[in-house]
């Protein structure tokens, strides 16, 4: 676009299509030692916009010729996320054309990317996937991005490949605990408020104080599911004086635990990872906190009771995660820390306290971007940790 001593209007230039490896540009990207030769123009034809009105490539024989290439952020994560003030890395065929796009700034050029030109170092997730929308979108370039990341790709591969034992986290690693456990309370909250005519948000601010309070030692104390929640739907009733028998609470209960079992979800690619690791020959263990009848149940509705080799909880350890559930969990297996990789969404719960008994383990983070070269390594999906473990029975 913009042949030279061309100034005032836009033209067809085919110049870097004739004969690329001699065009300037290509010559300035080489010795900026750039890898890559970019172009900057628009994939449209929108006449609105001002944007080009030819074919982009002259003909067939062009486009093998430069072999385009799409450089593609991770489906994932889409927002925009700019390093330096747009302009400063851009070559420019002559003076006019860098005018147009940085001074003159014609027909609104750039006005998105002007309204965003500050530097975000931690892009909020726009959290507007599904689990089967994210899978969709994995199933299709996942594998793609994962590749770009080749040495470290291959280095954690090996890593993994070691392993005799991968420990997976529940709540929240491989299901929608939040989303489950916040609608089965809501729903008994909802029924709580409609009995004694209490507004549903002083309920909710209670219960979550009380939740806070009552579950500060993971579980670790031995009771049934049941047993917490209604301490904990006791607790809410006793704070505003709402009398309440046995056959309610009874009922709050039962409303509970069909709410739960009704929202229960798996993360995306969760049964597949699963159906990897075992191809693998490995075992899995996984380690959560939690009451055990319930973690077990949950297992059970979720359909992961063939992959799971042992579910380990903090409320049959008598033992928190921050507090050596990792270290009774290996004792009990009769296994060391290099015969086992572990997966979990929590920094301070799962992460810290396994890498400190020297387990290898990989962060899932559904809010961040893909790390694989950092420690932990950093995933968003479970899709992706499949690809990183194996190519293999990766089409369905």
């Amino acid at each position: 676009m913009g042949n030279a001593g061309v100034a005032e209007k836009f033209t067809r230039d085919y110049s870097i299509l004739q004969n690329p490896s001699h065009h300037d540009a290509f010559i300035r990207a080489l010795h900026a030692g750039k890898e890559f030769l970019i172009c900057k123009e628009e994939l449209e034809n929108n006449k609105a916009k001002g944007e080009c009105q030819y074919d982009i490539f002259s003909s067939p024989s062009a486009y093998d010729m430069v072999r385009p290439i799409f450089l593609v952020r991770d489906p994932i994560r889409t927002m925009l996320d700019f390093k330096r003030p747009f302009g400063s890395d851009f070559y420019f065929s002559n003076d006019r054309e860098r005018a147009i796009y940085c001074e003159e700034k014609r027909l609104g050029l750039f006005a998105t990317v002007e309204a965003h030109y500050s530097v975000e170092r931690d892009v909020p997730y726009h959290g507007l996937l599904s689990n089967t929308e994210k899978d969709t979108l994995e199933k299709h370039v996942g594998r793609l991005y994962v590749h770009c990341w080749q040495d470290d790709l291959v280095r954690i591969r090996a890593l993994l490949a070691e392993k005799s034992w991968v420990g997976i986290d529940l709540d929240d690693t491989l299901h929608e605990f939040r989303k489950a456990s916040g609608s089965a309370t809501n729903r008994t909250l909802k029924e709580i408020s409609q009995r004694y005519n209490t507004t549903l948000p002083a309920l909710k601010d209670e219960y979550s104080r009380v939740l806070k309070a009552k579950t500060a030692n993971a579980f670790s104390d031995g009771r049934t599911s049941f047993g917490y929640r209604k301490e904990r739907f006791t607790t809410v009733l006793a704070h505003f004086s709402l009398s309440s028998d046995e056959q309610f609470l009874d009922q709050l209960l039962q409303l509970y635990e069909t709410t739960l079992v009704s929202s229960l979800e798996l993360k995306s690619g969760a049964v597949d990872l699963l159906s990897t690791i075992k191809k693998m020959g490995k075992k899995i263990v996984v380690i959560t906190e939690g009451p055990q009848d319930a973690q077990m149940r949950t297992v059970q509705a979720l359909g992961l009771n063939g992959y799971i080799d042992f579910l380990a909880t903090t409320n049959h350890f008598r033992v928190t995660k921050t507090n050596g559930l990792f270290s009774r969990v290996l004792e009990h297996l009769n296994i060391s820390p290099g015969d086992i990789a572990y997966v979990g969404d929590d920094e301070l719960r799962d992460m810290k306290p396994a890498m400190a008994e020297g387990i290898f383990s990989i962060h899932l983070s559904e809010t961040k971007h893909v790390s694989l070269n950092t420690l932990p390594p950093r995933i968003n999906t479970l899709r992706k940790l499949q690809y990183i473990l194996a190519d293999e029975d990766l089409e369905s």
